[in-house]
């Protein structure tokens, strides 16, 4: 029986030695961390819970609010950016609405749980450490990294220019210099002294979406339909582009970098005692002029049935308008954000 009782105490003192350590009276570290850690090179939280998980988690998100906290009081002085007049922009960024959770905390080096306690009423308590150093140089790396995407993806923009291709690669870069903005964000939490040595040569995301939504107007589209009655489809095309930020418009293809060509077929079909039907056939194709390759090809048809066959035909037409608004516009969207050469 001795034997059983000292092999379940030791099971019982192993059990609290692996979650920590049990005391009725609270460690230094739980109350004052500062006392053993500095803060100049660690950040801390100090988390509670029914068992070390829940303790780990609730450590993990009181870290992630203190790094919150100090993006704020990190960046107050530059809430504002101001953009380059000249460019046409301006630019407020409000570094307060950029929320860090635990989550990314947690996959970030530098975290680690070096302390854990159990108090007398079960109650675990864990000990969250930042070492800032660490992490700083991984935020660094990662924003240096980012920055030379953006940068590269600009520079192609820029030779070539008017382009869905220049297009495509500003796309890139935006969401690029968003991800960046982050990493830049927790920098600025994390390690201050590091966060002012950044200087991204693009300036903002924001500008970066300036550059984008302007490379869209540079886009030059002809528009043309064969066989459209009274213009109808030209024109649903032309104000969907123009929509989109495209500069599209019908005729003179001599200044244009594209040509939207499109084709309007109506046939009758047999039609019954009470029945006139139609067939329609509508294809679109977008061509680069310089080289001939059509880059985005849409068709569609279907069929039409009135009392009359001018209103069959007004019917197609009408259905028609319908599909290039409901499909071809986002299809033609997906291009936009996809195209590459």
């Amino acid at each position: 029986m001795s034997k059983i009782k000292l092999f379940c105490g030791l099971a019982l003192l192993s059990i609290f030695i692996g979650c920590g350590s049990t005391s009725n009276v609270a460690p230094e570290w739980v109350t004052n961390p500062e006392s053993l850690y500095s803060p100049k090179d660690y950040l801390w939280a100090v988390g509670s819970g029914g068992d070390k998980k829940a303790s780990e988690n609730d450590a993990l998100s009181l870290l992630a609010q203190s790094v919150q906290q100090n993006v704020v009081a990190t960046t107050e002085a530059r809430k504002t950016l101001d953009g380059n007049e000249e460019a046409g922009y301006n630019i407020d960024y409000d570094y307060t609405g950029q929320v860090m959770v635990a989550s990314n905390i947690k996959d970030i080096p530098g975290v680690t749980f070096p302390k854990a306690w159990i108090a007398g009423n079960g109650t675990v308590y864990t000990l969250a450490l930042l070492n800032r150093q660490e992490a700083g140089r991984f935020y660094r790396q990662k924003i240096s990294d980012l920055t030379a995407v953006v940068n590269s993806e600009i520079i192609f923009a820029a030779d070539n220019e008017g382009t869905f291709k220049a297009f495509a690669a500003l796309q890139n870069a935006t969401e690029a210099a968003w991800e960046n903005q982050g990493y830049v964000d927790a920098l600025a939490g994390i390690h201050p002294d590091m966060y002012r040595m950044v200087s991204l040569d693009y300036v903002s995301a924001q500008a970066v979406e300036v550059l984008a939504a302007r490379q869209k107007e540079k886009i030059l589209v002809a528009v043309s339909v064969a066989g459209d009655s009274n213009e109808r489809i030209a024109s649903i095309l032309e104000s969907s582009l123009r929509k989109l930020g495209l500069n599209a418009f019908e005729g003179n293809e001599e200044a244009a970098a594209y040509l939207l060509h499109g084709n309007v077929v109506m046939e009758a079909l047999d039609h019954d005692n009470k029945y006139e039907y139609v067939r329609f056939v509508i294809d679109i194709d977008l061509i680069e002029k310089e080289t001939g390759k059509t880059l985005f090809p849409y068709s569609k048809n279907g069929r039409e049935a009135h009392v009359t066959y001018e209103e069959a035909k007004q019917r197609a037409y009408r259905t028609m308008e319908d599909i290039l608004e409901d499909e071809f516009v986002p299809q033609f969207v997906d291009f936009m954000r996809s195209s590459t050469d």
